[in-house]
């Protein structure tokens, strides 16, 4: 699929912004990053949403993305994980890491500006 075809599937899947709109209205993440199937625009009937939540955090990792699914309850099947920024940087030069490929190849949906 082209980039521009992909970009414009991305912004006028309702599902995708209704489930930004509502990360953004409880939380305060720095970037919100679409990877795996819908990202590479393969996109099937039983595609999930793979969501990547880049934010300061104190708690544990399995931890963090609790509220962030209470508040897409409903919405669609869903993925969500949430790294600290400091998290990112210290897998950031292993190549074939998870989180690496996700930064890499997903698509920011939202990024915090300074």
């Amino acid at each position: 699929m082209s980039e521009s075809k992909l970009s414009r599937q991305i912004e006028s899947d309702d599902t995708l912004q209704e489930m930004v709109r509502r990360i953004r209205r409880i939380g305060n993440p720095q970037k919100i990053i679409l990877f795996g199937s819908r990202a590479r625009g393969e996109v099937h009937p039983d595609s999930d949403y793979d969501l990547l939540l880049i934010e300061p955090s104190d708690q544990p990792r399995h931890r963090r993305a609790a509220r962030y699914r209470r508040a897409l309850r409903g919405l669609a099947q869903k993925d969500i994980l949430v790294w600290t920024p400091e998290e990112v940087a210290a897998w950031r030069d292993v190549p074939n890491a998870f989180i690496t490929t996700a930064v890499r190849e997903g698509i920011v949906l939202y990024e915090q500006r300074n």
